[in-house]
């Protein structure tokens, strides 16, 4: 990929790398819930209907999707891990790696992610 950008005249000049755990990367993911009927998006540790199971907009079902549980997640993650990974080190190495604290609430990872590529915080 960096190879074609180059050909073109274009490069990668940052990455931005999220640092999320393990375990909470499994928490957000596998307490994320959908209503069937608005597709309204809920977790029930962090945005938590408030009847469990019945989404607040129009009192349709909650599910959780079958790619969010946990054995499906932590594959996904094994997948990341052999693959995607190892581009962490490169790009570290070459300087242009960005790190941002994703376990952080959104709010801050936001900010941080400013401070990291030097935006104006207003």
């Amino acid at each position: 990929m960096e190879a074609e950008l180059s050909s073109l005249g274009l490069g990668i000049d940052a990455v931005v790398y999220f640092k999320v755990s393990e375990r909470e990367i499994l928490r957000r993911l596998t307490g994320r819930r959908i209503c069937k009927n608005c597709g309204a998006l809920y977790h029930v540790v962090y945005k938590p209907p408030a009847v469990e199971g019945v989404c607040d907009q129009c009192g349709g079902e909650l599910y959780q999707r079958s790619d969010d549980s946990e054995n499906t997640v932590r594959r996904r993650m094994e997948v990341y891990l052999a693959q995607t990974a190892p581009l962490i080190s490169y790009y570290r190495s070459r300087g242009i790696l960005w790190e941002v604290n994703g376990e952080q609430s959104p709010d801050r990872v936001y900010e941080h992610l400013k401070e990291v590529l030097g935006l104006d915080n207003d």
